[in-house]
């Protein structure tokens, strides 16, 4: 055995790990994930030894993880060669999303402490009336939600225009996860009057009445999470049951007024 641990191409896992600032314990786990085997295994002692070429794989393993990227992106990139770098904009790109997710956190947490409540809002009930509208269905995720219904609704909004209608209240989305949460059905709607305008990729339908449960939220679309907790945690407590999908009712629009002072009617359909 000493002929393999003094060749010079040879290292211990020990000192393999000394050299790459890593820990033997991180190297049998990027072993046992398929990212980085040993050069050789003693047959008799299971003693691990890497070679010095494997150290740039090893450091740039270790420097992907704590950088957060996940092991299967880091295998991918290791599989790639030098093209795996492009890899990297996946990354960059998840990362970014991470840390709106983490903003928008923050701004919540802080709106539910000023407010000194955890559900600061007022849930009203009262019974709305049924309503024709134009309406436009999207698939689209939870990353994509915001810009692609803002377009769909401009969209909508253009299309009505250009059939020489007015654009009437309500304007509003609804929004239907399936199962997985992972993709979202969004119908965007604009109230119409009748006839039924033609509209492409758009259909008239009855927006059914009925009791609902209401609440108004001011502020940004991305701060709509607590809204919806709240309200669905009232229609528990109550003793109501939903009656359809919530509607995101939009009195104000995005392209006059800051987000600050965005007003959303969050209406869920109750029985």
């Amino acid at each position: 055995m000493s002929n393999v641990s003094d060749a010079g191409n040879l290292m211990p896992i020990g000192r393999f790990a000394r050299s790459c600032r890593l820990s033997i314990k991180a190297l049998r786990h990027y072993d046992a994930e398929g990212l980085l085997a040993p050069a050789h295994i003693d047959s008799s002692s299971g003693y691990r030894y890497y070679a010095r070429s494997q150290a740039r794989d090893a450091i740039l393993i270790g420097m992907l993880r704590s950088l957060g990227v996940g092991i299967p992106t880091i295998r991918a990139i290791l599989r790639a060669g030098n093209s795996g770098v492009a890899l990297l904009e996946t990354e960059i790109a998840r990362l970014e999303r991470e840390m709106a997710q983490r903003g928008e956190a923050i701004r919540s947490l802080r709106r539910v402490v000023e407010a000194r409540d955890p559900f600061p809002y007022d849930v009203q009930v009262r019974t709305e009336p049924s309503v024709l509208v134009a309406q436009r269905p999207i698939a689209t995720s939870q990353d994509r939600l915001i810009p692609d219904t803002t377009d769909a609704i401009y969209g909508l909004l253009g299309a009505i225009r250009e059939a020489g209608r007015p654009i009437l209240m309500p304007v509003l989305c609804m929004n239907e996860y399936d199962d997985s949460c992972d993709r979202i059905t969004v119908y965007c709607c604009a109230a119409v009057e009748p006839p039924a305008p033609h509209l492409a990729d758009a259909q008239v339908v009855d927006l059914q009445g009925g009791d609902v449960a209401s609440l108004m939220h001011r502020g940004p679309y991305e701060e709509l999470a607590i809204a919806y907790h709240a309200l669905y945690a009232w229609v528990q407590e109550h003793g109501h049951d939903e009656a359809g999908l919530v509607r995101e009712v939009y009195l104000n629009d995005p392209a006059d007024v800051a987000a600050s002072e965005l007003l959303t009617e969050l209406v869920l359909p109750i029985r």
